[in-house]
């Protein structure tokens, strides 16, 4: 069974000769465009073994020079086309991807979410743990000027996800933030936010079965999302207090995608018998359902690819040849 059939059963609920497996992270600035981010995405999957080739996207959606600081700002931000270089730039990284991959990895294109998206467009990127309270002091400040932004960029988004499809991605990679229990209080998101995600969603379950809901962050009202009822969903299980089982309750129709932290323990610095048994561990915890290996968020951009492919040989060692549903 190749990467591509092991997926697709997955989320077919048919058997499977293991557990899938999907890992990435942020490559080095040096491999974000052109040539050398194709290089970087090929050298990742055939070094470590994995399941799911996910294009990253470093083509944020900034003019390059605003800087939103107050509401009196807002007009500055703008939406996006597939006539933008940035678009242009992420289509041409997924096209090329998938004619040199020939179909044989199920391949997702990321999307940075709909609060993902507003933020970057403020000029601030990188700074969102200490500046992404912002979004709702606007909100609250001039709430018909963020609807108009809102609105502006899921249209933005829409069309984002119908071009990485048509460059030949299988399915999408929803990068969410705005969960954070911190920020938005839970009626303000879903009368000012949710509205438009859940357009935007629903967008791509209509264009793909193969939608990854990535939930980021700690302090997650959870709440905000499971409307969203996506295929599969991935989340922050140790900065998050919730478990693989606990989350598989309160995503009911959805495929688990994760059990390893991102930066730090067993897969970062642990030994191989201690990454089986992690392994081991995770995969009896959710035993009798689909199941995909990975972790909770992107990867250290430093780590080394054998780390990764030691979970991929632990979960083959582990099940084998034997059938799993």
């Amino acid at each position: 069974m190749n990467e591509r059939e092991r997926i697709y059963n997955v989320l077919e609920g048919k058997a499977v000769d293991r557990a899938p497996t999907g890992f990435w992270l942020h490559f080095p600035e040096s491999m974000h465009h052109g040539d050398a981010a194709i290089r970087a995405h090929l050298k990742f999957m055939e070094e470590t073994g994995t399941d799911i080739l996910k294009v990253m996207n470093e083509n944020l959606l900034y003019d390059g020079e605003s800087r939103i600081l107050s509401t009196a700002d807002l007009d500055k931000m703008r939406g996006y086309t597939r006539r933008d270089k940035i678009f242009v730039d992420q289509m041409d990284i997924i096209k090329r991807i998938c004619d040199q991959t020939q179909g044989r990895y199920p391949v997702l294109a990321t999307i940075h979410g709909l609060i993902a998206s507003v933020f970057h467009g403020t000029g601030f990127a990188g700074n969102y743990n200490t500046m992404g309270y912002g979004l709702s002091v606007f909100n609250r400040e001039q709430p018909q000027k963020m609807k108009r932004v809102f609105e502006m960029y899921t249209d933005t988004l829409l069309e984002l996800v119908d071009c990485s499809l048509e460059a030949g991605a299988d399915g999408i990679f929803y990068a969410a933030l705005g969960g954070e229990s911190k920020w938005f209080f839970h009626d303000e998101y879903m009368e000012y936010v949710s509205v438009h995600e859940q357009r935007l969603y629903q967008h791509i379950k209509e264009k793909t079965r193969f939608n990854v809901l990535h939930i980021c962050k700690s302090d997650i009202d959870f709440e905000r999302f499971t409307v969203l009822d996506p295929a599969v969903v991935n989340w922050s299980i140790f900065h998050n207090n919730m478990s693989l089982t606990e989350g598989a309750r309160l995503f009911p129709n959805s495929i688990i995608l994760g059990g390893f932290q991102d930066r730090q323990g067993v897969l970062v610095d642990g030994t191989e018998a201690e990454i089986e048994a992690h392994t081991k561990k995770i995969l009896k915890e959710m035993e009798g359902r689909p199941f995909i290996v990975g972790a909770d968020c992107t990867l250290p951009t430093e780590i080394a690819p054998e780390r990764v492919h030691s979970v991929v040989r632990a979960v083959e060692r582990l099940q084998g040849s034997d059938q799993v549903h």
